[in-house]
């Protein structure tokens, strides 16, 4: 990310309705996830302009006013979008990491309706199970057995951690492990 873009007003989570369905904008720097794409996307700005190449391609004018981004289309469709705060984030969606004194690395995917899924990597198979969320503590239930984890969410670093009693009963009890939201 160059020096000018990182005060950038645009670097945010914009949140928005297009044609009666949701738009997210969520912006990292260099690249950008349009939410509900399969892949993070390439963007450009340039005056007003903001270009986007990926799954979704699209050109549109841009400006800010009153804590707000306003998007106009190519049609004309003028677009109000709203930050959205960090902790308001879905959580939805895979997350990597690893183990910090054995090596671990693991993959755990949260889906909509509170299903979730984890494995160890490479080719592990899935242990299914349920998650719940309480602000920052993230509550999972593996079956069959009801083995239960409690992570604590960290926004600004879109990480998850869990120590020591969080993974209790399971093949990682005693371990800290670290999942960082993956985006690829």
């Amino acid at each position: 990310m160059g020096a000018a873009m990182q005060g950038h007003p645009i670097l945010k989570r914009w949140v928005g309705t297009h044609q009666g369905r949701p738009l997210v904008l969520d912006f990292h720097g260099d690249s950008m996830l349009l939410v509900n794409d399969a892949y993070v996307t390439d963007y450009r700005l340039s005056n007003r302009r903001l270009s986007v190449f990926g799954d979704t391609s699209f050109t549109v004018t841009y400006w800010f006013a009153l804590d707000r981004m306003m998007i106009e289309t190519g049609e004309g469709t003028l677009v109000t979008m709203a930050e959205q705060d960090l902790l308001a984030r879905p959580m939805f969606g895979r997350w990597i990491g690893s183990g910090i004194s054995s090596n671990w690395r693991i993959e755990l995917r949260l889906d909509r309706g509170g299903v979730a899924r984890w494995r160890r990597l490479p080719g592990g198979g899935w242990t299914q199970g349920e998650w719940e969320r309480r602000s920052r503590t993230i509550t999972f239930t593996w079956l069959p057995d009801s083995t239960t984890w409690t992570g604590q969410h960290d926004p600004l670093g879109s990480a998850l951690l869990f120590e020591g009693p969080a993974l209790e009963g399971t093949e990682l009890e005693g371990e800290t492990l670290v999942l960082w939201h993956s985006y690829r």
